[in-house]
């Protein structure tokens, strides 16, 4: 029995495509001047591929929107949580290749025979095994442009090989108050500048969250560069240490005092360590 393959057609796509072509529009973006000129404007002028990489809502979908407005050239913005069949008949569309209630896979064949044109490919973390054999020869011979939080699928490799990562940081200390300053003048929110300035922690997404009024777990993933305090832990280490080693004294059980020693002396390596990691 054969299996019943989707069959597509040219119904709604024009609306579609205008829909989003209106929501890839990138939003003004605060304090990223640096990494726009320096890394990621060159590439695109020089139509060299990139992967825009760092944790959830720190920006990369707007960079990645941004790059795409400023390319010169045929060109597609996608994004991985998009079905298959509408990435496929995307691609087809933007070839100039009407549908004609043809089957995917006579799109695909068609397709990879088309025009080049260069993919923005957006949300690469949710990179399913179908879409990834069809982008790793996609990128044989078309520029990719990529964005998503590591680590990405054993499958990504063939893809992401030989491509410059760009890694997307939180927003410097003295940008925060300019980027609260901005979303409040965009909302109107009740939220006071100072709070989402300090509780953003330098994450865009998280400053709109707040700004907005949305609940923000404090348990979310961890900022990068944010110190961890874990003075608690050292503490109650070098404290357990020191019983075991007092305990043995008392007991006249010299394994214990000897081990209640090392572990005072693992105790201080350790703070010294974590110190001079922390200092550089």
């Amino acid at each position: 029995m054969v299996a019943r393959e989707e069959v597509l057609d040219d119904l709604g796509i024009d609306e579609r495509e205008e829909a989003k072509e209106e929501e890839i529009k990138a939003k003004e973006m605060i304090g990223r001047d640096d990494i726009l000129k320096k890394d990621v404007f060159t590439r695109v002028r020089k139509n060299i591929g990139f992967i825009l990489t760092g944790q959830r809502a720190i920006g990369k979908t707007e960079v990645l929107k941004w790059a795409y407005e400023n390319y010169e050239g045929d060109k597609l913005y996608l994004s991985c949580n998009d079905t298959y069949g509408e990435i496929i008949k995307s691609i087809a569309k933007k070839q100039g290749i009407t549908l004609n209630r043809k089957t995917l896979s006579e799109l695909e064949k068609e397709i990879m025979k088309g025009k080049k044109i260069t993919l923005f490919v957006d949300d690469f973390e949710a990179l399913k095994p179908k879409l990834a054999v069809l982008l790793t020869s996609w990128n044989v011979w078309n520029t990719m442009y990529i964005a998503g939080v590591e680590p990405f699928r054993e499958e990504a490799k063939k893809i992401t090989w030989g491509k410059n990562k760009i890694k997307i940081l939180p927003i410097a200390l003295e940008k925060r108050r300019e980027l609260a300053r901005h979303i409040r003048e965009k909302i109107g929110t009740m939220i006071s500048e100072d709070v989402i300035a300090n509780d953003c922690k330098g994450i865009p997404g998280r400053a709109w969250a707040i700004a907005k009024g949305e609940y923000v777990r404090e348990d979310k993933e961890h900022v990068e560069g944010e110190e961890i305090n874990i003075s608690w832990v050292l503490m109650f280490v070098l404290v357990g240490a020191m019983l075991i080693r007092y305990i043995g004294m008392g007991m006249g059980e010299k394994d214990l005092y000897i081990l209640g020693g090392i572990f005072v002396a693992f105790g201080f390596l350790f703070k010294m360590l974590v110190r001079e990691v922390g200092g550089r």
